[in-house]
């Protein structure tokens, strides 16, 4: 048995937001209103999040920040399993778990479960993405052992019934439907698709309808006994805790649980593109939308600051140069957006999109994108421009530690997808060196045709009102 270890450091966390739903679920959760002071937020007093991690004898890995003040806990728990990890013909299969283990075991029939967080006034939920999956519970603190107790007890004891299964594939089955009609949705799941052909990003986090039909409650079993252990897990708490308590506290809780081994799916290698790749959807709805997207390196890549800047000075809201020039400028859209999500296990994507005016066709939204990335390739961004961009970027990662589930989102994320202390240590400081050379140059390597994705969607039929969002992080 190996000794349980410790490990103190200070930590900063950048904001690196994946995308829309990610910011939807800052919203429900923890954001305040605009003018509104905030009793969850750290207060001006010096206060910073310093993140303790400790590694118990079962593998079980639990990351926590001690946070006077806070009125709440977070208390989540991140698997590091996600539609990365599905094979073929059982896509959807994280996600379908992730609904079952709500299910029930023996101790918590289901709806017990969240009976037990309402009744103190808590939150539950949980959601899916590509490269983990994650529960949490957020209550007042003298509450938080009914987390640790309902979490230890479905990492081993779920029941899998078939009436629930079935009653959850319906369920499943209509949010699969669901992001099928919506048209954006569409659109972004096939430029996707059209983008990664061999790497499991290619596929939609709900999983595709026929896969989802035949998932068998053998298949889930299966699945659930390979990822569900603690060995493959990460507790995240922040909140008004007592650090060595704590730790002694999840080490009662969740102690007893066994190891297992550690799984290990290959995952294969997405070929380097060589050529302009297009998709087209026609369906019902109210506006035309294009989209652009560029295979780029992930966080592991020094590319990836220069990124990031050039991913606020395109799309970092309505003083960005897309919206400026779409929206403002000649308008000829309604909205231009887009990321770019470096905390990523595989390759990352660079995407914008626009959605036009009634009577704009796709093709002229494509050509005002690649005047924009033309001219942001021959010519250096203004030194205010920079400037202001890399301010946002920093702005926004500070305001990251501002809430107790918003920072335990981020420490959940970026444990389980393996990320450097060194590079949190050091973020700030490399965002600043970025420079309008650096910015050009990322612009002119990956904003290339060779490497691009078009996606158009065609308004048909009875129009639906606009919604963007790529395919992942699908939330209960």
């Amino acid at each position: 048995m190996s000794r349980s270890q410790t490990d103190h450091r200070s930590l900063f966390f950048p904001i690196l937001l994946p995308g829309v739903f990610f910011a939807l679920i800052l919203n429900l959760f923890f954001l305040p209103a605009k003018g509104m002071a905030t009793s969850d937020a750290f207060p001006a007093s010096g206060f910073h999040p310093t993140p303790v991690l400790h590694t118990y004898p079962n593998g079980l890995r639990l990351i926590y920040v001690e946070d006077p003040y806070s009125p709440i806990v977070t208390f989540q728990v991140w698997y590091k399993v996600g539609s990365i990890d599905e094979q073929r013909g059982k896509t959807g299969i994280s996600h379908f778990l992730e609904h079952m283990m709500f299910t029930g075991t023996p101790r918590y029939p289901h709806g017990v479960l969240d009976k037990k967080i309402n009744a103190v006034g808590g939150q539950s939920n949980a959601f899916t993405d590509y490269d983990f999956t994650a529960y949490f519970e957020n209550t007042a603190p003298r509450y938080i052992t009914i987390g640790e107790k309902i979490e230890s007890d479905r990492m081993n004891n779920l029941l899998l019934s078939n009436q629930q299964l079935e009653r959850e594939r319906r369920i499943v089955l209509e949010e699969r439907r669901n992001d099928y009609d919506d048209p954006t949705q569409k659109l972004v799941e096939q430029v996707y698709a059209k983008a990664f052909r061999v790497h499991p990003y290619h596929n939609p986090v709900i999983g595709w309808e026929p896969d989802i039909r035949h998932l068998s409650r053998s298949d889930l079993k299966h699945y659930y006994r390979t990822y569900y252990m603690p060995n493959n897990a990460t507790i995240i708490v922040v909140g008004p805790v007592n650090g060595p308590e704590l730790v002694s506290q999840v080490g009662q809780t969740f102690g007893s649980l066994p190891a297992g081994s550690a799984p290990n799916p290959k995952i294969p290698d997405e070929p380097v593109q060589k050529g302009l790749r297009f998709t087209v959807v026609h369906k019902p709805a109210m506006l035309p939308v294009t989209m652009m997207a560029f295979h780029v390196p992930n966080f592991k890549s020094p590319d990836s600051y220069a990124l990031t800047v050039l991913s606020t000075l395109l799309s970092g809201g309505r003083s960005s140069i897309l919206y400026r020039t779409m929206v403002y400028q000649n308008a000829v859209a309604v909205d231009a957006e887009g990321d770019y999500e470096p905390l990523t296990k595989g390759p990352a994507l660079f995407y914008f999109y626009a959605q036009g005016l009634p009577k704009v066709k796709p093709p002229v939204l494509r050509r005002r994108f690649e005047n924009v990335i033309l001219s942001l390739q021959k010519t250096d961004v203004s030194p205010a421009a920079l400037e202001r961009a890399k301010k946002q970027v920093i702005s926004s990662y500070l305001m990251s530690q501002e809430s107790t589930f918003g920072l335990g989102m981020m420490l959940g994320e970026m444990a389980s997808i393996g990320v450097p202390l060194d590079y949190l240590d050091t973020y700030v400081d490399r965002i600043r060196q970025v420079s309008a050379e650096d910015v050009r140059r990322v612009a002119r390597t990956y904003l290339i045709r060779s490497n691009e994705t078009i996606g158009y969607l065609y308004p048909t039929g009875a129009p639906r009102n606009p919604s963007f969002a790529r395919p992942n992080r699908i939330v209960r």
